[in-house]
């Protein structure tokens, strides 16, 4: 197959899924034209600020998966994104464990202005972190944290040619760096936290292993966290994972952000990665009735 073939066939894949996805399924032939367009200017520029939803700006390179996506779907991971807009308040802590470029953080803290800490393993990735966090002058509302996470303190090992799926490796692993980790319990402290994001690259387990103090608090009442079978690596299961989770009262669902609606799921989802962990149903479900209508490519959600 010839570069030609395969470009026009990753933008054939492209536009279907424009076509499917509920933000972009009314006019995915605009959502296509802003695919071209971004990624023309990313050939053209090493770095681009691109305008985002509710005012924000992102600075994007090529390759900035967690990021981009924002441009071509209004935002990212869409269900878990606009549930935390939603669901969360100014009064709020929220902990966006390894942010990587910030999307979390930024869309949080920049719409809902409330407290984030956000937590970065890899030097490189932390540094355009702060950039993002700068760029839309959250330095007051985003605590920032170069370090991994871990059910003990200590250091380990990162890998640092896979982008945002970078994973803890041994240390005979030919591409990492060495890496400060600490607990979750650690980082949070006092903070009264109501929602987690844990993406960790099949680290999740040992991740909520060092989060005891915060997942026996009533304050924290939604966990989103990555689910995607990368857990094998450090011989945990998705359903391990979940079931940890729904031994400690948080129950999976799946969010629906344009009718503002919880779907109850037996496990974990196994339609995407993320899976949204609840508890307190009453006051989550309140929560998302009242929370702020933002508008995402001329949807009123």
């Amino acid at each position: 197959m010839s570069k030609t073939q395969v470009a026009l066939a990753k933008i054939q894949k492209r536009f279907g899924m424009f076509q499917k996805h509920e933000l972009t399924a009314a006019k995915p032939l605009k959502a296509l034209f802003k695919y071209l367009s971004t990624n023309f200017k990313l050939i053209l520029n090493r770095s681009v600020v691109f305008n985002c939803i509710h005012g924000l700006q992102l600075s994007i390179q090529k390759g900035d998966a967690g990021l981009i996506d924002n441009i071509y779907y209004g935002v990212y991971d869409y269900r878990e994104s606009l549930f935390l807009v939603h669901f969360l308040r100014k009064e709020d802590c929220f902990v966006d464990v390894e942010a990587n470029m910030g999307h979390f953080s930024i869309l949080t803290a920049g719409i809902v202005k409330n407290k984030v800490i956000a937590i970065e393993s890899l030097e490189s990735t932390f540094k355009r972190l702060k950039q993002q966090v700068a760029l839309n002058n959250l330095s007051s509302y985003v605590e920032l944290y170069n370090y991994g996470v871990s059910s003990k303190q200590g250091r380990l090992f990162l890998s640092t040619h896979n982008g945002v799926m970078n994973k803890i490796v041994d240390q005979h692993y030919p591409e990492a760096t060495e890496i400060n980790v600490g607990t979750i319990d650690h980082f949070t402290g006092s903070s009264n936290v109501t929602a987690i994001k844990i993406d960790v690259e099949g680290y999740e387990l040992l991740a909520l292993q060092g989060a005891v103090q915060l997942l026996s608090s009533s304050s924290l009442k939604a966990v989103v966290i990555e689910l995607n079978h990368s857990g094998k690596k450090y011989d945990s299961s998705n359903a391990e994972i979940a079931a940890y989770l729904i031994e400690r009262g948080f129950i999976p669902y799946r969010y629906h952000p344009l009718s503002r609606s919880i779907e109850a799921l037996e496990n974990y989802d196994k339609g995407q990665f993320n899976t949204l962990f609840l508890r307190n149903l009453e006051f989550v479900t309140s929560r998302l009735a009242t929370g702020p209508i933002i508008n995402v490519l001329q949807h009123h959600i």
